[in-house]
């Protein structure tokens, strides 16, 4: 399958990274972490698929946040001439006392094209709960829709940082998925069937989903 990047403008194709494989910038925090043996997230494979699937837009510019006499005052060095971010004074969205009620506005400034069948989940960077900012999350069916030049995805940014989101930092995730009809079914106990999953669950715990139930992801 083909997933295809679009720029807004030539300035956009020549000085704004278009979104990356998200399995390339991956946090050094988890890097960090050394795997236990008694389980630790290091040796949860669910968990890093979720932070290696699909493609990360990244910032290009460094953001700083400041709050000088009582003002936020958020902006950016605009080497580019390219806008970053913009802000809304007012937000219909009900967001935590942990962030600013000023609803801030990512620029997509790449649009997103995907084979016939298939939208594209864009949400915050999959547990990168460290990011000082919280990106709302959307899906967009990009099979037919992806002639926008320029998509605005919102975003909260947190009371307890201030400082500079180096250029760099992913601002939001995007990740295929297909669209099919789901009809849920709610299923009797079956002790006996649960006891072979249970027993399956035990390899789980002792480290072998990798390399008994696991299926390969691949974006490139």
């Amino acid at each position: 399958m083909k997933i295809s990047f679009y720029p807004s403008c030539e300035e956009v194709y020549e000085n704004i990274q278009n979104p990356v494989p998200a399995k390339n910038v991956i946090s050094q925090w988890y890097k960090d972490i050394k795997p236990s043996e008694t389980l630790n997230v290091k040796n949860c494979i669910p968990f890093l698929d979720t932070m290696t699937s699909g493609y990360m837009q990244l910032t290009w510019e460094d953001i700083h946040v400041e709050y000088i006499n009582n003002n936020l005052t958020v902006y950016t060095t605009d080497k580019t001439g390219i806008p970053l971010f913009n802000a809304r004074n007012k937000s219909d969205i009900l967001i935590n006392e942990n962030f600013y009620n000023i609803e801030f506005i990512w620029s997509r400034q790449w649009s997103i094209g995907l084979p016939d069948g298939y939208s594209a989940l864009i949400t915050h960077p999959l547990n990168r709960y460290d990011l000082p900012f919280i990106t709302m999350s959307g899906i967009v069916d990009s099979d037919k829709y992806n002639h926008s030049p320029v998509g605005n995805i919102p975003f909260y940014l947190s009371k307890n940082f201030q400082g500079v989101i180096p250029k760099g930092t992913p601002m939001f995730q995007i990740i295929p998925i297909k669209r099919e009809d789901w009809v849920f079914k709610k299923e009797i106990y079956d002790k006996e069937d649960w006891g072979k999953k249970e027993k399956k669950r035990n390899l789980i715990q002792k480290g072998l989903y990798k390399k008994m139930f696991w299926q390969k992801k691949s974006f490139d």
